[in-house]
């Protein structure tokens, strides 16, 4: 087990995981954004001398304080007690100074040059922290991966517009730190994880919600799109997302109206104030769902995430993409109204008629056992990372067989962008017969989850395209 390794900002020493694996908790990968920094990309971060001992987690990114600083009462989106599991602190500390990463590594040397995946927790890119024993990485790095979860600066810390801001930039934009913060960790991962074992030049990004917006963005950046030998995008959409980026001059009349709310009239004094203030103003007056968020700056994102996808402006990265039932693919409304699946699959269209045939398509089809959820959003989290002891669901053993097949599925995938292996049913790469490989406990297939036209591009893909 690699114990320590010299980074190129000093020595770093890790602990023992759950699992039996070397963890480095707690990783700088760059300097703290707070006072002068706050709202400014992110920088390399300091060096040290002597040994770091990255035995904590980082702090989770201010957010609005959902904890209450009660543990007994913490429950989770299902309303039940949230399960405490050893070795991982919950409820987590927030706050501003959070760019932190954790990185789970099975190699037994600098040598093995393993397949490094990078994980982007969802959160509406409000809220959460990457740190959550939902993404541990032992399940991954059993199936010979190496795992680097992160954190980033999310809602108002991340992705605050003003024109002031945009005035002091040298490149004209505004906005997108906490995506410059998932690049900025995506690169110091390509300059650093051979020490521990990784090869720079496999680097699968993967997320999930919002999670895998970001991955789809970094997907198409420029910044970051050179970087990623594969890319997964799990219930973040493709193509008219829901997540679809908002406009900069409506991003700007919300900047200028948190200024005026504070009674500030400078960024200069915005950036005195304590994160606490911020945090509250922005929850009172925006809330989770009219937050700050991602948008075409001209910079990071040239043009709207779409667009770029359409015109071909994206890396060359073998795709997974995908979503749960109940976010599309079945008969029922879909979750946040917003048909997933559709626009995975006009997503996939698109990139087969620009001649991609690298990419895979799914559909997680398990109902969650416990009570009448079905099938909902981030489920499958649970099952792609092996944490199902995790949650208070009394899971089965054909949960946990799913869970093995999910976690080599995607383990193949990021060695060799090709998600099939011995052992595993097909899955066929998307085609003009636009089938998705069907996640179930009872059998994994390739499925036409598009009933109404018998596999043909349904109306609403139609509508999806035409925009563009």
């Amino acid at each position: 087990m690699i114990n320590r390794v010299l980074t190129k900002y000093g020595w770093v020493e890790g602990v023992r995981s759950n699992g039996g694996f070397a963890l480095f908790r707690g990783v700088p990968y760059a300097k703290p954004p707070v006072g002068e920094l706050r709202w400014k990309a992110p920088e390399e971060p300091e060096s040290w001398v002597g040994v770091r001992l990255c035995d904590k987690y980082g702090d989770a990114c201010a957010q609005f304080d959902r904890w209450n600083d009660a543990v007994d009462d913490i429950n989770d989106d299902s309303d039940h007690p949230y399960v405490m599991m050893e070795n991982y602190p919950y409820p987590p500390k927030m706050s501003e100074d959070c760019l932190y990463l954790n990185i789970y590594t099975p190699a037994e040397s600098e040598n093995d040059k393993l397949p490094v995946m990078m994980y982007i927790h969802g959160g509406g890119l409000q809220q959460w922290y990457g740190s959550d024993y939902e993404y541990c990485g032992d399940g991954l790095c059993r199936h010979g991966c190496i795992v680097v979860s992160i954190t980033y600066r999310l809602n108002i810390f991340g992705y605050y517009v003003h024109p002031e801001l945009a005035l002091e930039n040298e490149h004209g934009s505004a906005g997108n730190y906490g995506l410059q913060d998932q690049i900025r960790a995506l690169k110091w991962v390509h300059e650093n994880i051979s020490g521990f074992g990784g090869d720079p030049d496999n680097i699968t990004v993967f997320g999930q919600s919002s999670g895998g917006r970001s991955s789809l963005a970094l997907f198409c950046s420029p910044l970051s799109r050179d970087l990623i030998r594969h890319v997964s995008i799990q219930s973040a959409g493709g193509i008219g997302s829901m997540m679809n980026e908002e406009t900069r001059d409506n991003l700007e009349r919300k900047g200028t109206m948190i200024m005026e709310s504070l009674g500030c009239s400078s960024i200069e004094e915005m950036r005195k104030l304590d994160w606490q203030v911020l945090r509250d103003i922005n929850d009172e007056k925006l809330g989770f769902f009219y937050g700050f968020g991602m948008y075409n700056d001209g910079y990071v994102l040239p043009d709207t995430i779409d667009h770029m996808i359409i015109q071909g402006e994206t890396g060359k990265a073998d795709v997974i993409i995908g979503c749960t039932v109940d976010e599309g693919a079945n008969e029922k409304e879909p979750m946040f109204h917003s048909n997933t699946c559709r626009q995975a699959r006009a997503f996939g269209r698109v990139l087969v008629e620009q001649g991609r045939k690298n990419v895979y398509e799914y559909v997680f089809d398990r109902p969650q056992p416990g009570d009448d959820a079905g099938v909902p959003h981030s489920c499958d989290n649970r099952y792609q990372f092996g944490t199902l002891d995790g949650c208070w669901r009394p899971y089965e053993k054909k949960d946990w067989q799913l869970s093995e097949k999910m976690q080599s599925y995607w383990a193949n995938f990021a060695k060799t962008g090709d998600p099939n292996g011995e052992g595993l049913s097909e899955w066929l790469p998307y085609d003009e017969r636009e089938l998705a490989m069907r996640l179930a406990a009872d059998e994994c297939s390739m499925v036409d989850y598009d009933r109404e036209t018998n596999g043909r591009l349904g109306m609403r893909e139609r509508e999806i395209l035409s925009r563009f």
